[in-house]
C-alpha cells in the first residue's frame, strides 16, 4: 500500500509541477499585457514567458518520464494523462509564441480599445486557472471538476464579447497603419484562441469523467 501511495505521490508532485509551470508562463503573459496597454511594454518580462516556457519543457519531459516508468497512473490511464500534458504543452507554447511577437510590436496601445483589452487579457487568465484547477480537481473529484467545466465555458462567452468589441473598434480605423491595425488585431485574436483552446481542453477533461464514472 505504501508503494502504490508513493507511486501516486511522485505522479502527483510531477504533475503540479507541470501545471504551476503553465500557469506561471499564463501569469507573467497577463502581465506584459497589462503593461502594453499602460505604455510600459518592459522586454525583460517577456523573455521571462519564453523562459518560463522552457522551464515548463522540462517539468513536462519529466512528468512524462514518471508516467512510463511507473506504467499506471489512477485515476486515469497514462495514455489520457498524456495527451492532457501534450494540450497543455501546446498552450505554453503560444503564450510564449504572443510574448515573441509583443518583444517586436512597434505601436503603442490604441486607447479607445484598453479597457476591453484588459478585460480580454484578465478573461484569458481566469480561463487558465479555472483550467488548472479543473486538471487538479480530477485527481480526486470529479463532480466539482465537471463544474468548473462550465464556468470556462462561461469565460469563452465573456472573452468573444471583448474580442468583437476590439475588432470592431479598430477595423473602423480606416485613416491608421494598416499594419498597426493587423498586429494589434493579432495580439486580440492571439489571446482569444488561449481562451478557446482551453476550453477545448475542458471539453477533453469532461469526456474523461465520462469514461471513468466511477472517481
Amino acid at each position: 500500500m505504501k508503494f502504490l501511495k508513493d507511486k501516486k505521490s511522485r505522479i502527483l508532485n510531477a504533475a503540479n509541477e507541470f501545471h504551476a509551470q503553465v500557469l506561471k508562463g499564463s501569469d507573467l503573459l497577463q502581465d506584459c499585457i497589462n503593461d502594453l496597454i499602460e505604455g510600459k511594454l518592459d522586454k525583460a518580462k517577456l523573455e521571462k514567458v519564453i523562459k518560463s516556457e522552457h522551464e515548463g519543457d522540462i517539468a513536462k519531459e519529466k512528468y512524462i518520464n514518471i508516467l512510463y516508468q511507473d506504467q499506471r497512473a489512477l485515476p486515469f490511464l497514462i495514455e489520457d494523462r498524456y495527451r492532457l500534458i501534450k494540450y497543455l504543452d501546446i498552450i505554453s507554447d503560444k503564450s510564449e509564441e504572443l510574448a515573441r511577437g509583443l518583444e517586436v510590436f512597434p505601436f503603442d496601445c490604441y486607447d479607445d480599445i484598453k479597457k476591453d483589452l484588459k478585460n480580454l487579457n484578465n478573461t484569458y487568465e481566469d480561463t487558465i486557472k479555472l483550467l488548472i484547477d479543473m486538471i487538479n480537481l480530477m485527481e480526486t473529484d470529479f463532480k466539482t471538476a465537471y463544474q468548473k467545466s462550465f464556468e470556462i465555458e462561461a469565460l469563452k462567452r465573456k472573452g468573444r464579447e471583448s474580442k468583437f468589441k476590439i475588432l470592431g473598434i479598430i477595423y473602423q480605423k480606416s485613416e491608421e497603419k494598416s499594419l498597426r491595425i493587423y498586429l494589434t488585431s493579432k495580439i486580440c485574436i492571439k489571446l482569444f484562441d488561449m481562451i478557446t483552446y482551453a476550453e477545448e481542453i475542458s471539453d477533453f477533461l469532461r469526456s474523461l469523467i465520462v469514461k471513468y464514472p466511477s472517481k
